[in-house]
């Protein structure tokens, strides 16, 4: 089917795609929505796993079929195709060629994802062929595809949230609540008499409630499973019941039992797979579009995006499940209630933050399916691939021996941005000056491509012009896949901007920034940190230019950090440094066009941008030190009723809430004085800092004292450094988790609180027996906030709380 669709062609948006094995032939699978809103199963037969190997080297191939074929590798060597029968037989035949020292080429992609490569085809799908229905699908056997021609908002696929409730000790389900496709109910396994409570069914074992629990989702037929932490904790615990009450979790559209695969990350989820139907986990889809929260509990995230949390709110853990239990027990129609509102925020967090329409519209960026659209190595493979076997190319295997030449993933270490010395202190009238996606266009004015780097170092015959970056990093001239795909991206970011659709937009600036990323990471084939080193080296050489440039003109540069420079106006009247601070951009992008055009030869694409006018910027120096702190600032952005805090405590969530709120306050006050001195506010600073101090040790902000610290591996690999939260959960586990009963969750996120007996979690507090260390907060939380401020001021902190009193000696 070519690109002239006619009417009988079925627009469709791909939600998985998988294969099985028939009787020895696999068969790619391709589910998903259709236009007019029912489900499609596309079934192809035609596919055979393959991949490529040198032609030179084609002999040593063993049990698999070999034929010739028009593709070279980047260097212009021959390469032939290599086809195994089914998928499972690839990494064997592939592993005895890179045993014997044989590069192989593309032999790691996914069959499914090969066949969609192959295609072109990105999410959207056209289905050519003859439908027909097999229960709820519209089944196309062998039909011929192509890219899809509507748009992921055409489409609007069923979700379904669930969350399930256990017994402390985790073994005993209590209840299965699902939220979403017209469905608000929960099941509660209780063996006893229980009164009749709306939307709740009652049933006496385990078994019945894993029964209902599928007999619903048959029912309801969502697209997209989801619930927070849905894989690892729902899924998980919920396939341990099955298994003991020897039943199959079947969930999916077609048999088959769900398949759940632990992450190779501490930090990451593992990853369900349900035949027919997508699992997302609201937590992974929240921090994987880059959401800034509080924190990232159910209760966190519901309380900052929607105003509402669960319906028990207490302190601790501990605390918790005894009134889940006590609910469970005694108020059945509140027990209802908790558990059908916690199936239900999580649905309602994703529709406010649009993450699910977020997900559809990177998934027709990338090709990715929804369940992986975090996966920017993949999605880059997808995208690059593609394009490179149009040019009659293919690409390295991951860790295949004797990659392209010139390619080496370990050959120099990577380097990072620019970052200016900052001028502490307060400066008044400030321009942020910003490079409008800086890397992407390094990477398309300088045409920085891994194939173009190749054929530029390979010693080949390939290459008859160059382009140069700073460094002296070497590219192929002729125009790079990287920076041609970039060439299609600027202008559909723009225009989704022009024309209000921030979705798009934000899928646009997630794909295009993580392409740097991309080719520094270990995991991708591209991988060579002489190319990160070529587009951080070019940004620093520009950042130089930048502040070489604006002093010529007369001005400070008082800070700069990768791809800003902050610019002191010397000005007294914010209007006017704005109106000069536009002025001056559109003069430094002539004189920047004209600067690299004469480096390149080639079209510029970067672009200065004035971001904000600080009318006061506060640069911080760095802890017990006299230099400026990096990446730590706050000001005051003209129009803004209050301060910007940037890499300080109150945005960084390790930090207590009762520092956050000092800090807030102290700046707010700070800035409302005289901005050159402080001075007018140091009075009621004073009076501040002095009474909160107070009230702390009176133990009136016990609540605000709370740490929440991120465990990066098990607990049991800290063994040099063994900071305080890990001690916090090494007490709970040999001392209290029989009493607090645990979550039973594998730990990412710990809350504790320092006692006098030493970090304590905060479920433990009322166990431990040990009262909070408030004086640790005065002098770790409060005084660091403080202090800054206080030396503005010139102030000292103890003079000020009473704790340093002279003696008057006559």
């Amino acid at each position: 089917m070519t690109a002239d669709l006619t009417n009988n062609i079925h627009q469709g948006f791909i939600l998985q795609a998988t294969y099985r094995v028939q009787d020895g032939i696999p068969i790619v699978y391709l589910f998903g929505q259709l236009a007019d809103g029912g489900r499609f199963l596309v079934r192809d037969n035609r596919q055979r796993p393959h991949f490529y190997v040198r032609t030179a080297d084609a002999g040593h191939v063993l049990r698999a079929q070999v034929s010739a074929t028009a593709l070279q590798d980047a260097t212009g060597q021959p390469l032939s195709k290599v086809e195994v029968r089914v998928p499972q037989e690839a990494p064997g035949v592939r592993d005895a060629l890179h045993a014997s020292g044989l590069p192989t080429f593309e032999a790691d992609v996914r069959f499914a994802m090969r066949y969609l490569i192959d295609r072109q085809v990105k999410g959207l799908v056209g289905i050519c062929g003859t439908p027909r229905q097999a229960k709820n699908l519209t089944v196309f056997d062998n039909p011929t595809i192509a890219p899809g021609q509507l748009r992921p908002s055409e489409f609007e696929p069923r979700v379904l949230s669930f969350d399930i409730e256990t017994n402390p000790d985790q073994d005993k389900l209590l209840a299965i609540s699902c939220f979403g496709c017209g469905v608000d109910e929960v099941v509660v396994v209780d063996a006893g008499p229980r009164p009749a409570v709306e939307r709740t069914t009652v049933v006496a074992t385990e078994a019945q409630a894993l029964q209902w629990f599928m007999d619903k989702v048959r029912d309801c037929d969502p697209d997209v499973l989801t619930g927070w932490n849905v894989i690892d904790f729902d899924l998980t615990y919920l396939s341990k019941v099955a298994n003991r009450c020897r039943l199959p979790l079947n969930l999916g559209r077609l048999p088959g039992d769900v398949r759940i695969r632990k992450s190779g990350s501490y930090l990451a989820s593992g990853q369900a797979t349900v035949p027919g139907r997508v699992v997302l986990d609201g937590v992974d889809l929240v921090r994987g579009s880059f959401v800034q929260l509080p924190g990232y509990s159910l209760e966190q995230a519901a309380q900052h995006v929607l105003g509402e949390g669960k319906t028990i709110a207490v302190q601790g853990d501990t605390d918790k499940v005894a009134e889940i239990l006590e609910r469970y027990h005694h108020r059945p129609e509140e027990f209802s209630l908790y558990a059908r509102t916690d199936a239900r925020l999580v649905l309602q967090v994703l529709h406010k933050l649009r993450l699910l329409e977020l997900t559809w519209e990177r998934c027709a960026l990338t090709g990715m399916p929804p369940d992986r659209v975090g996966a920017s190595v993949a999605s880059f493979d997808f995208l690059y691939l593609g394009r490179l076997g149009q040019r009659g190319m293919a690409a390295p295997s991951v860790n295949s021996p004797g990659p392209w030449p010139g390619l080496s993933s370990a050959s120099v270490s990577q380097s990072g941005g620019a970052v200016f010395e900052p001028d502490n202190g307060i400066h008044k009238n400030v321009w942020i000056f910003d490079f409008k996606s800086l890397y992407p266009s390094i990477i398309r004015s300088f045409n920085i491509d891994p194939t173009g780097f190749v054929q530029a170092n390979a010693g080949t015959d390939l290459v008859e012009e160059i382009v140069q970056t700073s460094d002296g990093t070497r590219f192929a001239a002729t125009k790079g896949i990287l920076p041609t795909i970039l060439d299609e991206l600027f202008p559909r970011r723009l225009q989704a901007q022009q024309v209000g659709n921030q979705l798009e937009s934000q899928a646009l600036k997630i794909l295009m920034n993580s392409f740097y990323g991309v080719l520094g990471t270990q995991g991708c084939r591209f991988c060579d940190p002489r190319l990160t080193n070529a587009i951080t080296g070019q940004g620093r050489h520009l950042l130089e230019w930048t502040r070489s440039w604006f002093e010529a003109q007369g001005y400070q540069v008082v800070y700069g950090d990768t791809d800003s420079v902050f610019v002191a106006s010397l000005l007294d009247e914010p209007e006017t440094a704005m109106t000069i601070g536009k002025q001056l951009v559109a003069a430094f992008n002539d004189a920047l066009n004209e600067y690299v055009s004469q480096l390149t030869q080639r079209a510029v694409y970067l672009e200065l941008e004035l971001e904000k006018l600080y009318t006061t910027l506060f640069l911080a120096k760095v802890r017990n030190g006299t230099a400026g702190a990096r990446k730590r600032y706050a000001g005051i952005r003209l129009g803004a009723d209050g301060p910007e805090f940037v890499g300080m405590e109150v945005v960084r969530r390790d930090w207590t809430e009762i520092a956050k709120r000092v800090q807030q306050k102290l700046y707010a006050l700070l800035f409302a004085g005289d901005m050159a001195q402080g001075a007018d506010q140091s009075g009621e600073i004073e009076d501040y800092v002095r009474s909160l101090v107070a009230a702390v040790r009176n133990g009136e902000h016990d609540d605000e004292l709370v740490y929440t610290k991120q465990l990066r591996k098990p607990v049991e690999q800290y063994t040099a450094n063994v900071p305080p939260h890990v001690r916090a959960v090494r007490l709970h586990e040999s001392e209290f988790a029989g009493q607090s009963g645990g979550s039973g969750l594998k730990r990412r996120v710990v809350n504790y609180v320092q006692t006098l007996r030493g970090p304590v979690l905060l479920e433990d507090l009322a166990l431990c027996g040990s009262p909070l260390d408030r004086e640790h907060y005065v002098e770790r939380q409060i005084e660091p906030v403080v202090q800054p401020v206080f030396e503005i001021l010139q102030r000292d902190f103890d003079q000020v709380i009473g704790d340093d009193r002279q003696v008057e000696l006559f």
